[in-house]
């Protein structure tokens, strides 16, 4: 399960600051260094996401305070993404379960049917 719960707006903005991140601070696919952003203490959604852990301040010499994308930030949509794939692998397996109970039950109906006409 993922580590930190987000809603629909934090997950937005989660994306949003992940995709600037690999747009601007990647090279052939591979992070160069991590992006920190400045801290805008009238941004509701970023004291949201720090208070959920997807984000965290740190001081810093040049810009003052700071946040940073946090290790639970960036392992939120895989872990959530993960998690769905569980959730429709035991779907499938409940559904191919009923299906395979139905031809069972199918099958004892057919053989209970040819033995009753076959021997009474």
């Amino acid at each position: 399960m993922a580590s930190i719960e987000l809603n629909i707006l934090q997950e937005r903005e989660l994306g949003r600051l992940l995709d600037y991140e690999r747009a601007t601070c990647t090279v052939d696919g591979e992070l160069v260094y991590r992006c920190a952003f400045p801290l805008r203490p009238d941004d509701d959604l970023q004291r949201e996401l720090i208070e959920r852990g997807a984000l965290a301040k740190r001081p810093d010499d040049r810009r003052g305070t700071v946040v940073a994308i946090t290790t639970d930030g960036y392992s939120y949509f895989p872990a959530k993404r993960k998690e769905q794939e569980e959730r429709n692998r035991d779907k499938h397996h409940d559904t191919r379960l009923v299906g395979l109970s139905a031809c069972f039950a199918a099958a004892c109906v057919i053989i209970g049917f040819l033995l009753g006409r076959f021997v009474g």
